[in-house]
């Protein structure tokens, strides 16, 4: 859309303002000038995001000038080359027209209508909560062995053989962050003790998670076995799931229903000016 917008703006755009101190020009085509008020006027066209980007970013706001520019200089050239005249770009510059007008007055006559009432926020938030749920999450450290996936049986059985021997030096009193940061074969987490922090389910191989969230706070595992070794893992801490409160989460409640209802308004009032412009569509030969 960005594009499009700007591609009308070189070909439509007419530049009448007189310039005073208070109003700089910008730029001059000739006999033509832009000031900082009709590049203002044009940066006013985009969405707020992009406005904002504009405003924080003088070098991006030279950029979209020099673009204006250009376009009026280059499209000069392609009329008095007789290009505004060509069968094909006419054309194809009445779809793009066509394109434009239809998506800003769906904008501005249907999108920017839709009302979303903090009954049906309410009612959405009640009916979705696993969409404002916090999952389970678990807090652990871990110890890993590491096997290659090729490994003889006898490699691997050494390999188990130093976890199980870790274990022992852990149950019997020794510093589980301790050990790991000498012995762990995790290099990602070796160099804090272990340390994996918070996570939810789905962040782990399935055989790891299995024994981390069947865990209770303090508890330290067995010896246990994923594709990538031996792990022993300690959990330190456990977050039960929280349902947010509504009020922290009711913009994005307004967002997915907005979402919803823009969707099914445009594809009705699009279904609607069809049906009322008497529109058949024959699809076949496009098949064939």
């Amino acid at each position: 859309m960005k594009s499009l917008v700007l591609f009308t703006l070189m070909l439509t755009m007419v530049l009448p303002i007189l310039a005073s101190a208070e109003d700089p020009v910008v730029a001059k085509i000739g006999d033509e000038k832009i000031t900082m008020s009709d590049l203002n006027r044009i940066i006013g066209y985009y969405d707020p995001n992009q406005q904002k980007l504009f405003e924080q970013n003088p070098q991006a706001k030279s950029t979209l000038l020099r673009r204006i520019v250009q376009g009026m200089v280059i499209s000069k050239i392609a009329k008095e080359r007789g290009f505004d005249r060509d069968a094909r770009i006419k054309e194809q510059l009445q779809l793009l027209s066509n394109d434009f007008l239809a998506a800003e007055y769906m904008k501005k006559e249907v999108i920017a209508k839709i009302d979303v009432a903090e009954e049906d926020m309410k009612l959405y938030f009640k009916t979705h909560p696993e969409e404002f749920t916090t999952p389970e999450m678990v807090k652990a450290r871990h110890i890993l062995i590491k096997v290659d996936k090729n490994a003889l049986d006898e490699d691997k059985k050494k390999a188990k053989e130093k976890a199980e021997d870790i274990l022992k030096k852990i149950r019997a009193g020794e510093d589980f962050s301790k050990i790991a940061a000498e012995v762990s074969d995790d290099s990602s987490s070796k160099t804090k003790g272990g340390d994996l922090g918070l996570f939810q389910r789905g962040k782990m191989v399935p055989d790891f998670e299995k024994v981390a969230f069947s865990l209770k706070p303090g508890e330290i595992s067995d010896v246990f076995e994923t594709p990538f070794g031996f792990h022993i893992v300690k959990v330190e801490e456990k977050k039960d799931p929280v349902i947010e409160p509504y009020e922290k989460v009711k913009d994005k409640v307004r967002e997915k229903i907005f979402a919803e209802f823009r969707k099914v308004r445009v594809e009705e009032f699009i279904e609607k000016a069809m049906k009322d412009e008497g529109v058949e569509l024959n699809l076949e030969p496009l098949m064939e």
